[in-house]
């Protein structure tokens, strides 16, 4: 005999079945590549059932940093910006080395800490085969965001925390 819940079942057992490649344990598996020796640290990122693996087993050729200062230049004048200055001394193996900066993120505090992280680039050709000093500034457009201070990194290693930001009016 016909039963009227028979095409009931049979549909809800399909949708029940096509609802399981979709759960966590039908996942496909992400495959990660394999750590490199010498990491010193792994972070591991988490988006959308993606897992992103990064090593930081980036050095950092400074020897020595010293003298490190950050203000803002709030001087008035025509086509005048306020800007943050950050300088140091940075001491590396030899001579033609130059550096660039890279911003990261900033803190959830009301005043943030800038985060700074500074590249040096080894030179191609010839250089000085000695320990130079060099001197290092970036320089960049506040954009209304007040610093608490100024958090200088190269690599894994921290160089400075620069607490106070002055104010040249």
């Amino acid at each position: 005999m016909f039963s009227p819940r028979l095409p009931l079942a049979a549909a809800a057992s399909t949708l029940a079945l096509a609802g399981c490649q979709y759960m966590p344990w039908h996942k496909p598996k992400v495959e990660t590549p394999a750590l490199t020796e010498g990491a010193e640290t792994v972070t591991v990122i988490v988006e959308e059932d993606v897992v992103i693996v990064e090593s930081a087993s980036e050095t950092c050729d400074v020897l020595e940093s010293r003298d490190w200062a950050a203000w803002v230049n709030l001087m008035p004048g025509p086509d005048a910006t306020p800007t943050l200055h950050v300088t140091g001394k940075v001491d590396v193996r030899t001579g033609g080395y130059t550096f660039d900066w890279q911003t990261g993120p900033l803190d959830r505090s009301a005043t943030p800490k800038l985060r700074l992280k500074l590249i040096p680039k080894a030179p191609d050709g010839m250089a000085t085969m000695a320990i130079t000093t060099e001197e290092v500034n970036y320089a960049a457009p506040v954009g209304g965001i007040e610093y608490s201070g100024v958090l200088v990194s190269c690599g894994t290693v921290t160089l400075a925390d620069i607490a106070e930001i002055t104010q040249a009016h």
